[in-house]
């Protein structure tokens, strides 16, 4: 039987699995955006404004 108590922890728990996991999907886009930007750069020169 599942308890008010493990339904509680079990709710903290996979809530900050999310939100690191999160960050980390974040940081590993802001990676590639990066060395997307750089290919980009060396391909096409800089942007103009």
């Amino acid at each position: 039987m599942i308890t008010n108590e493990i339904m509680f922890y079990g709710g903290i728990v996979t809530a900050a699995t999310a939100l690191v996991t999160g960050i980390i999907c974040l940081l590993a886009l802001k990676m590639k955006k990066i060395k997307l930007n750089a290919q980009l750069d060396a391909e096409y020169g800089e942007e103009i404004i």
